[in-house]
């Protein structure tokens, strides 16, 4: 014969179900905390190729943007004489860093360490190509959380 639960015993399985809800809101709400940003990955182009951003970590402090141009034809690759800079831009609040040229990554691609994003906010990252007779300027918008 079973009767009600004695209250230790009920208020043992209420505390029990209140952690299990608080474990499952951490779990569902973490990865979107400020302090557990995923890398951020952007994509844009030209007529000539798309152009991939992955921007790592996504946050205030100092992050690293890594560049891919994938040429749209297979008759138009991009030539090492292609130099690509980069520019992180809050026009809400008048901030800049000074454009930096990027290094080539030893896999096809390019690479920007120690891009310092300042502060929370809608940035703008300004990719600009040039070589191979041409000058392109790329604007990507990128959200920096805390």
């Amino acid at each position: 014969m079973t009767g009600p639960l004695a209250p230790p015993v009920r208020r043992g399985l209420l505390g029990a179900a209140a952690l299990a809800a608080v474990a499952v809101c951490v779990l569902a709400i973490g990865p979107i905390l400020p302090g557990h940003a995923t890398d951020t990955t952007l994509t844009g182009g030209t007529a000539r190729e798309v152009v991939t951003l992955t921007v790592s970590p996504p946050r205030t402090g100092t992050a690293t943007v890594d560049i891919r141009l994938t040429p749209r034809q297979r008759t138009t690759p991009t030539g090492p004489a292609t130099v690509v800079t980069t520019q992180a831009v809050l026009p809400t609040r008048g901030h800049a860093t000074a454009a930096v040229t990027a290094a080539p990554d030893g896999r096809g691609g390019y690479r920007v360490s120690g891009v310092h994003l300042m502060m929370p906010g809608r940035w703008e990252l300004l990719i600009g190509i040039e070589g191979d007779g041409r000058r392109e300027r790329l604007v990507f918008p990128l959200t920096v959380t805390g």
